[in-house]
């Protein structure tokens, strides 16, 4: 046929005589190949299909590659290329949906099913690119977390994620038009003959066979980042979704008193007496802080800066790239500082309930609650500050308050006032705008300023003020950022202490000069701080919310965040090396405050947290589960043992692991997780 391609080969009837005689040499076996022909004729366009989705996929992961190591440091290349027979035996599987049409169709349809095809070969391309995209720009594949926002959420996240720039537009329209041509070309330009198909179908099956599943074993890996670039992202997604929608625990009322005293019996050192409340313990009653500061007989004030993915990769003594954070270090140097410190959640949503209330986790997050009923009763610290001593309490934020229900739970711990970025009136420049005019709020500086124009107008002797930063978020654009940019730059060219090559840091310099901005906004915070007349009985506490995503790292260094004390108050600087997590603050701050103003704290409480660990030398003696962006708990710290999603690994300092191979304790720690989660997602049990 003239203007066709013929993928025929000369051996090709040779090779189909052969098949031919295999079946007819064995009595009326020839009845078989006459099933088996038009069969194997009829599945040649289902085959194409197959391999155009085979070639899209390995189109996608070759620029999701080129993108990494373009953007950031140099990706595994052993790992993308083992990715391909996932990519093989996600498209067979996905494939087969077309052998039924084109084997029991009538051939007057192949037409419309042909380009059936085709449309499909193009969505899957499109959406691949968009769900590689979102793994370059969070380190994290897109999984069932798709379902645990809110309408209002999701709408908020479009409207701050919808930039593209040039290239991104240029990709799109690679992958538009190679996802068109491919499968165009096999289905209408390419011949292909009897044993054409039979050969192109062998690498299918086999795929199938040995290739069973489409997605790695996720314990054949230490980190995390060398599995999510073999994996390929639509077929997780899909798995996870389809996983999530079997995901229902088997538990039932009746079974959770037995849940409840497995739970208590595994931390022995808490006094649980209620199976029916089962996280409600009796109050330690322990002052961990007081001896380390110089108290006044006036109570003292509490200022909360909470860093938007302030990681230790790159703040404090012994940064993992070197620290990018000149004035909080010198505070840490000043004042109390825990090197060995977590947040309990991948991302900011669990920061506020764990800070200020110790609370497990819920479905989705304690916060989100708010979704279906009200809270259940639960104790904080700004509530027992309140009632006990007179505190009012003030949050400062410079974007949405409502997003992750933040301003629905602060209101429920009896917040005073809460600052959002509705708040803050003309005289004030909003973070600049991205291509399609949105901005995630006002920027670090403007948010303090502003706090002190609120704390000016106030007349509150004893507060508690709780500041959640927003600049080190994406897009890392601070204030004047070519200015930012140059200390950068001049920083590279003076710095000792840099711990990798030169381009590791230009790679990210938008990162690194929004780190730098947002340490200097806190400095002029401390500086407005020290001309009011509260600072010299103000205890600061700073820590971040979660790691900051821009290179490989092991699962237990994305909750790894420095915690630093600082107060004028402060005997002597010391560094701590026992691992503790946000979850301990307020059990902290409770004891000091019981055991030196006698502030009355419930006789239960619900914390998951302890004391903080006042160990000078390394030590974990914590028990702190961790929940995901995808609201899953499926990571915990147990002691010195710490379990990821099946794995077992051991603790050291700095946060450092190893594989442990251990399996009693493995399912130790696995029963205690599951333990914790059945009644974790029983919010009336508190």
């Amino acid at each position: 046929m003239q203007g066709t391609v013929a993928c025929a080969f000369a051996p090709a009837p040779l090779i189909e005589t052969v098949m031919r005689g295999v079946f007819s040499n064995k009595g009326d076996h020839h009845i078989v190949w006459r099933i088996i022909k038009p069969i194997l004729a009829k599945s040649g366009p289902a085959v194409k299909v197959i391999w155009s989705l085979f070639f899209i996929f390995l189109l996608v992961r070759l620029l999701e590659y080129f993108s990494y190591t373009s953007r950031y440091s140099h990706a595994d290349l052993g790992s993308y290329l083992a990715g391909w027979r996932y990519d093989l035996t996600f498209a067979s599987f996905a494939g087969l949906i077309f052998f039924p049409l084109y084997i029991f169709l009538p051939h007057r349809l192949w037409y419309s099913i042909r380009w059936a095809g085709i449309i499909v070969a193009v969505s899957a391309g499109l959406l691949t690119y968009f769900l590689s995209e979102y793994y370059l720009t969070t380190f994290i594949p897109l999984d069932h977390s798709l379902m645990v926002y809110s309408v209002s959420d999701v709408l908020y996240i479009a409207s701050t994620s919808a930039s593209f720039t040039f290239s991104d537009f240029l990709k799109i329209f690679i992958i538009i038009g190679f996802s068109f041509a491919t499968p165009w070309l096999l289905l209408y330009r390419c011949k292909s003959s009897l044993v054409v198909t039979v050969i192109a179908f062998i690498p299918v099956l086999l795929s199938m066979t040995i290739f069973n599943n489409i997605t790695p074993n996720i314990q054949d890996f230490k980190r995390n980042q060398h599995y999510y670039q073999q994996v390929n992202k639509t077929s997780y997604l899909i798995k996870e979704l389809s996983g999530n929608l079997h995901r229902r625990s088997h538990y039932t009322d009746q079974d959770l008193p037995a849940v409840s005293r497995a739970f208590h019996s595994m931390l022995p050192h808490r006094h649980y007496p209620f199976l029916h409340l089962p996280f409600l313990r009796e109050e330690l009653q322990k002052d961990v802080l007081g001896s380390f500061f110089d108290l006044p007989e006036e109570e003292p004030n509490f200022v909360f800066i909470i860093v938007e993915s302030l990681g230790r990769d790159f703040s404090g003594p012994g940064a993992r790239w070197g620290s990018f954070t000149p004035f909080l270090d010198s505070l840490a140097r000043q004042g109390l500082y825990w090197s060995n410190f977590l947040s309990t959640s991948e991302r900011t949503f669990n920061a506020l309930p764990s800070a200020l209330a110790s609370l497990p986790y819920g479905e989705k997050g304690f916060a989100s609650l708010a979704e279906e009923d009200p809270y259940p009763d639960f104790f904080s610290l700004n509530e027992i500050l309140k009632q006990e001593a007179g505190y009012k309490s003030h949050f400062f934020y410079g974007g949405w308050p409502q997003f992750d229900h933040m301003s629905t739970f602060l209101k429920e711990t009896g917040i005073d006032y809460i600052l959002g970025d509705q708040r803050f009136g003309k005289s004030y420049r909003p973070i600049e705008e991205c291509d399609e005019g949105f901005s995630w709020g006002y920027p670090d500086h403007a948010v303090f300023e502003r706090s002190m124009e609120v704390l000016d107008s106030l007349d509150h002797p004893l507060r508690t003020d709780i500041y959640l930063t927003l600049s080190t978020h994406d897009p890392f654009s601070p204030p004047s950022p070519e200015k930012w940019k140059r200390k950068f730059l001049k920083m590279l060219d003076t710095s000792a202490s840099l711990k990798l090559e030169r381009t590791f840091y230009e790679r990210r310099k938008d990162q690194f000069s929004t780190i730098l901005y947002a340490d200097h906004a806190i400095r002029l915070l401390f500086d407005q701080y020290a001309r009011r007349p509260e600072y010299s009985r103000t205890i600061f506490f700073i820590f971040g919310d979660h790691h900051l995503p821009m290179s490989s790292y092991t699962p237990l260094e994305k909750y790894h965040v420095p915690l630093i004390i600082f107060s004028p108050m402060v005997k002597e600087p010391r560094i701590f090396s026992g691992v503790s997590s946000v979850a301990d603050i307020t059990p902290s701050i409770l004891g000091m405050m019981k055991a030196h103003y006698n502030i009355q704290t419930p006789q239960w409480v619900h914390w998951l947290g302890e004391p903080i660990d006042t160990s000078t030398t390394f030590q974990s003696t914590a028990f702190i589960p961790f929940m995901r962006i995808n609201r899953d708990v499926d990571e915990l710290v147990y002691g010195e043992f710490f379990l990821s999603e099946g794995r077992l690994f051991r603790i050291h300092d700095g946060m450092k692991i190893t594989i442990c191979n251990d399996p009693e304790k493995k399912k130790k720690l696995q029963e205690m997780l599951e333990a914790f989660n059945i009644l974790s997602k029983q919010p009336r049990l508190l």
